[in-house]
């Protein structure tokens, strides 16, 4: 798959509820992999959000990106800027 057509892929949680779309990907060069997926959420609206999902919380892509995720914890991440985005993931990170 071309990253051409990766990006933009709606994303669903795992009750396949709309969480966003994908907007980025952070690649680590050295090891050729793909860390996280960035998804934004929210495009038309005024405050766009930005949520960062680990690869690991990724079930399947298709003609949509499958997470692991329920919607409603996408909810309780705060909104990040742009350039700094947080992982979003169901455990609490300490």
């Amino acid at each position: 798959m071309l990253v051409s057509e990766f990006l933009g892929k709606k994303v669903l949680d795992k009750n396949a509820f709309e969480v966003g779309k994908v907007s980025d990907m952070d690649i680590d060069p050295e090891n050729a992999t793909i860390n996280s997926v960035i998804i934004s959420k929210g495009e038309l609206s005024l405050k766009p959000q930005t949520f960062m999902v680990s690869i690991d919380k990724i079930q399947k892509v298709g003609d949509y990106v499958l997470i692991n995720i329920v919607s409603e914890e996408a909810e309780e991440v705060s909104q990040i800027p742009k350039e700094k985005p947080t992982k979003l993931s169901p455990e609490k990170e300490e």
